[in-house]
């Protein structure tokens, strides 16, 4: 069935925790599928400032933090120096990460900023580090970039960009704007990258579980509304990972880093953001504990190659996607 303007309508993943079940009512309804995905997102988000309350209690970070620093990438004792790629620096969560990885002088990061002014205020001259200014909805810009990074060899690659909740943006070539920051121009980096890279994670989102897939064959272009493109896009994101690791032998993780108030919920409505600038930064995660996750899930030894991470557990996502929605991510 098709809507107005010639979609085959939504469809939704196999979990058992989802009440999706009045979307068959109007299953080409753009306003009824992001209402519901606004619903099921904040009651999710109710859940998990419980669950990961509880998990961050009693200086868990400082275990974790301990784990990290007796990696083996970390602790080694060769000397040699490691190269690590840091995608989205200027971030939240991506800027602790940058922090976090100057501790250590064996490293030399290469960290992508939106706008260079950001990369002045977070990097020094005199660190070891060196950043690249980058548009990821600017395919010339990938490209030039890719070309730069071409002859470095890097351990790690930290893909942190994204954005949230954005008004209906279209790139020139009609991606969705979710889709062409959050997925599309990640993976297209990657992708011309990835012979140069050991071990990648890919923030995703606990969302991606609530997302709804839309059945249109030019799905990267779709906008139903903020909700369902942002969860769509982290889905769009997580079967990505698991598709290419499973394919081409590569490691590749995505995770959920947390629900961390910051600057990705700019676009939210004016309740939300006076919550994030006041109340939120006191009771939901801090960053530093989100980036110390996304390091120690990349740097463990027994990574799963494709699988989908929260708090340090694997939640098995892919079970709950339709093989329709994994084809689709061939195209990508």
């Amino acid at each position: 069935m098709r809507g107005e303007n010639g979609r085959r309508g939504w469809g939704v993943l196999k979990h058992m925790w989802t009440f999706y079940q009045p979307l068959s009512l109007l299953p080409a309804s753009d306003f009824f599928v992001e209402l519901l995905v606004f619903i099921h997102i904040y009651l999710l988000a109710a859940w998990l400032a419980l669950r990961e309350a509880w998990f961050d209690k009693w200086e868990k970070i400082n275990d974790l933090k301990t784990e990290v620093f007796l990696s083996r990438l970390w602790s080694s004792k060769n000397k040699q120096i490691r190269k690590i790629l840091v995608i989205g620096g200027d971030g939240t969560i991506g800027s602790q990460i940058v922090k976090i990885l100057r501790q250590n002088p064996e490293f030399e990061t290469h960290v992508t900023v939106h706008h260079k002014f950001s990369a002045r205020q977070l990097l020094r001259s005199e660190d070891n580090n060196m950043y690249y200014e980058l548009d990821l909805t600017d395919k010339e810009q990938i490209l030039l970039l890719a070309n730069q990074l071409k002859h470095h060899h890097f351990d790690l690659a930290i893909f942190a960009a994204g954005v949230m909740l954005s008004p209906e943006i279209r790139t020139a070539d009609g991606v969705e704007f979710h889709n062409a920051v959050n997925v599309v121009g990640q993976v297209m980096l990657y992708e011309l990258l990835q012979n140069e890279i050991k071990r990648s994670i890919f923030l995703s989102s606990a969302t991606a579980r609530m997302a709804c897939y839309s059945r249109d064959s030019n799905f990267l272009s779709v906008y139903a509304g903020p909700y369902q493109a942002y969860a769509s896009s982290k889905l769009n994101l997580a079967v990505y990972v698991n598709e290419v690791s499973r394919k081409r032998h590569v490691t590749a993780v995505s995770l959920h880093p947390g629900t961390v108030p910051g600057h990705l919920y700019h676009n939210a409505n004016p309740l939300v953001r006076y919550l994030n600038a006041t109340i939120l930064p006191w009771i939901l995660r801090k960053p530093e504990m989100a980036a110390i996750l996304v390091l120690h899930t990349v740097l463990r030894e027994d990574i799963q190659p494709g699988a989908y991470y929260e708090d340090t557990e694997i939640v098995n996502l892919a079970d709950c996607i339709p093989e329709e929605v994994s084809a689709n991510l061939n195209y990508i």
